[in-house]
């Protein structure tokens, strides 16, 4: 794996003292209970995985379609933090981006989603 590949990361409180990543081209995620500590692993995640694809031949992280749009949208909205005041370090041939957002972002209910229960 020689390009350098995007992974944006959307970070929100899902409970008092338990921290939710998301990642947002591939959506993926892990929970912690400080922010450092569930970058790391979203990021140990993303590694591995993605030595796990290029060993048989696969892009790494194809497995993982996009997020939802209502995590983009909380992504471009939320406040943006250096990778590295959070004691963390892309992959190699990895670009990560990270943004903190005050809540966590609303996908609908599966009424507006067209889904009947």
């Amino acid at each position: 794996m020689t390009t350098r590949r995007r992974l944006s990361i959307l970070l929100y409180q899902g409970t008092p003292g338990i921290w939710v990543g998301r990642g947002i081209e591939h959506d993926l995620s892990a929970e912690g209970r400080t922010i450092g500590e569930t970058v790391r692993a979203i990021l140990r995640f993303v590694d591995a995985h993605s030595q796990f694809d290029v060993r048989r031949d696969q892009p790494p992280l194809a497995a993982f379609s996009a997020a939802p749009q209502a995590y983009w949208n909380a992504f471009q909205a939320a406040t943006h933090v250096p990778l590295a005041q959070l004691g963390a370090e892309s992959p190699q041939h990895w670009e990560v981006s990270v943004a903190i957002a005050r809540q966590r972002p609303s996908v609908g209910t599966a009424r507006s989603l067209g889904i009947s229960a």
